[in-house]
């Protein structure tokens, strides 16, 4: 799986996890209320890899790189 995907599949997971209303998870997240809507609705087109490591680690979520051979 993409790692953009993983991301934002963890960060959809923290969203549902924590219960916080979109305005909420903004202000965590330091982003607009339709940033977080558009993380929750998939959007990984609008996200950039360095945005959604710097949004998981804003939500205190510990990404991990795992490298194949």
């Amino acid at each position: 799986m993409e790692m953009r995907a993983q991301l934002l599949i963890g960060l959809e997971h923290w969203l549902e996890k924590c219960r916080m209303t979109q305005a909420e998870a903004a202000k965590v997240l330091g982003v607009t209320q339709a940033r977080v809507s558009d993380l929750k609705r998939g959007k990984i087109d609008r996200f950039s890899m360095d945005l959604l490591v710097r949004l998981a680690a804003r939500a205190g979520l510990k990404p991990k790189l795992k490298l194949a051979a």
